[in-house]
C-alpha cells in the first residue's frame, strides 16, 4: 500500500460526565481527501468534506479494539477506531481540552474530519490488511 500522510487520531471517551479525548498520531497512512458542498434546501451551501483513510495494520502498533479500549482504567499508550472520533490529517500536537476545543482544532486546521465508519480488511496476505477508515 503507497502511503501519503500521517495521521493525528482524537479517541473520544467520558471522564467524571465530561467528553475527553487522547491523541495518538499514526505514522504512513493512504488518505483521499474529497471536497465538496452541499446545496440547502432553503438557499446557501454547506460543507460536504469527506476521507477514507486506509491505516495499514503492520503500523497499528498499540492498537485496541474500541470495547477493549473504553474498559483500559489508563488509556494513555493505547489507540482505537470508533465512531464519533476526530481525526485530522498530518502530525497535531494540540491536545484538546475546556481550553482548546474540537471547534478550535476545526478553525486551526483544513482537514478536521469525525469518524462515521471503521471496516477492517484482515484477509489474504499479512502485508494487505488494514483498516478502512471513513470520515465526514
Amino acid at each position: 500500500m503507497k502511503t501519503n500522510a500521517d495521521l493525528t487520531i482524537y479517541n473520544r471517551y467520558i471522564s467524571s460526565r465530561a467528553d475527553v479525548y487522547l491523541r495518538t498520531v499514526v505514522k504512513k497512512v493512504a488518505l483521499e481527501n474529497q471536497r465538496a458542498v452541499r446545496n440547502r434546501s432553503h438557499g446557501g451551501v454547506i460543507s460536504d468534506d469527506k476521507a477514507i483513510v486506509y491505516i495499514p495494520m503492520a503500523h497499528g502498533g498499540d492498537y485496541l479494539s474500541p470495547k477493549d479500549w473504553q474498559a483500559l482504567s489508563t488509556k494513555t499508550g493505547n489507540w482505537t477506531l470508533q465512531e464519533g472520533d476526530i481525526i485530522v490529517k498530518g502530525e497535531v500536537a494540540d491536545t484538546i481540552s475546556s481550553a482548546f476545543t474540537v471547534s478550535d482544532l476545526m478553525a486551526k486546521y483544513d482537514d478536521v474530519l469525525k469518524i462515521t465508519a471503521v471496516d477492517t480488511w484482515d484477509a489474504g496476505s499479512s502485508s494487505m490488511h488494514h483498516w478502512q477508515v471513513s470520515a465526514k
